[in-house]
């Protein structure tokens, strides 16, 4: 589907099951702070494509160098997250 305009249709009951095998894989401490509340349900979200050469795009105009450019494992800031979430798919 790379450079396609056509996007995937998403069947939920799929996506649940997907979050639920990869919870499933974390280890113990994961699990505990999980289940104490102090960690929330995780989502899975998919995004169109170049979502993340978006991203990329925001966070070297904000300074960061192209060749050390890493994906971030987490998202801190609103702005981030609203690049990313502009581009979910259903």
């Amino acid at each position: 589907m790379k450079g396609s305009n056509d996007l995937p249709k998403l069947d939920a009951r799929v996506m649940e099951q997907c979050c639920c095998i990869v919870e499933e894989s974390f280890d113990f401490t994961y699990k505990s702070l999980r289940k104490g509340g102090a960690i929330s349900a995780l989502e899975l979200r998919v995004v169109k494509h170049g979502s993340f050469d978006e991203l990329m795009d925001f966070y070297i105009s904000k300074g960061a160098s192209i060749s050390q450019y890493k994906l971030p494992c987490c998202l801190k800031t609103e702005e981030a997250i609203k690049i990313l979430n502009s581009g979910m798919v259903g």
